[in-house]
């Protein structure tokens, strides 16, 4: 081995740590498409090294699609965002070296638990017909049935349904991955500025933000905010949301949510926990699920009550309905 093969054996074993939570993401090019796909595979495989070597990606380039990775998909949240690389100074990657919170039988334990909650979401939300009921039926299920997290710990979707808090990151992923399941597309978008990210998601071909975490925080008495619900850039803008990026490269122009009626949908589809179809969320909600599952007469909506979807009220039903009413753990 010459002098210059041994030193560049040397300058491959570097490895640069970095946080995750400070890059940016990128609408991804073809080729960062592809690293992105290689990514993705690893660590569903839950890789030690993932070879990248052959792309001719450079560090600030990895930088940014590995940032996409973990940002804009929510089943991901066993990946520790801290992670080292190996790379020739100057040049291109080698090798990404991934660090996962979660692996073996706790990954997959945390994988059936969010699966199960998804899906139980995404069944509720199939008995509205049209994706405009679907989004406000989850918006506001995922907004009454948790509360946000002032202590930032509970960070990812997993962590947000086993607590039943969360930050804007679980709130962002949770809905991310409910919409997808029930067929809409919709992505991650963050600000540096405000320290935030939200939703953009896209109905009838057109896109728009929406913020749950807001939403959430600007709810009274178990009623729920649409401030930041479908909203324009425009109206994004005036709401406080500024200096905003993600993972695909659109806008949002359309203003046709800028003056509608949720209240008045909600009147057609039903607020969800509304079990008494009174046209909010109190506490003669509570009594009457209580009393149904006591005695089993009542009149009640199942469609409304039954927040995990499973067919059945359950005591699991009463306490998302408690812990709106009386912020309770």
């Amino acid at each position: 081995m010459t002098i210059f093969k041994r030193s560049f054996a040397v300058i491959l074993s570097l490895a640069i740590c970095f946080l995750l939570c400070t890059l940016r993401p990128l609408a991804l090019t073809e080729d960062a498409r592809s690293v992105y796909d290689v990514l993705r595979d690893g660590f569903y495989r839950f890789s030690e090294s993932i070879d990248i070597s052959g792309f001719g990606i450079s560090p600030n380039e990895l930088s940014a699609v590995l940032a996409t990775v973990l940002k804009d998909d929510p089943y991901l949240f066993f990946v520790e965002g801290q992670m080292s690389y190996s790379f020739i100074p100057g040049g291109n990657v080698l090798a990404v070296k991934p660090k996962y919170a979660l692996s073996g039988k706790d990954a997959f334990a945390a994988w059936d638990l969010c699966r199960e909650r998804v899906r139980s979401l995404a069944l509720s939300a199939q008995n509205f017909s049209s994706d405009l009921e679907k989004a406000l039926y989850l918006h506001d299920i995922i907004c009454l049935s948790y509360e946000y997290d002032s202590t930032l710990e509970s960070d990812t979707m997993y962590s947000f349904f086993v607590s039943g808090k969360g930050t804007c990151q679980s709130y962002t992923h949770a809905y991310m991955a409910a919409l997808r399941e029930v067929g809409i597309e919709s992505h991650y978008v963050a600000s540096d500025t405000i320290e935030h990210i939200w939703n953009y998601i896209k109905l009838d071909g057109e896109w728009y933000h929406v913020d749950l975490t807001w939403d959430d925080s600007a709810a009274e008495n178990g009623e729920v905010s649409r401030r930041h619900f479908l909203c324009s850039d425009k109206v994004a803008t005036e709401r406080g949301h500024k200096n905003w990026y993600s993972s695909v490269d659109v806008s949002c122009t359309s203003e046709r949510f800028a003056e509608f009626d949720f209240d008045a949908l909600v009147g057609e589809t039903h607020l969800p926990l509304d079990a008494d179809h009174d046209g909010r969320v109190g506490l003669s909600d509570l009594l009457l699920v209580r009393y149904y599952m006591e005695c089993g007469a009542a009149e009640i909506c199942f469609m409304c009550a039954d927040t995990d979807g499973d067919g059945k009220l359950s005591r699991r039903d009463v306490d998302v309905i408690r812990k709106k009413l009386f912020a309770t753990d």
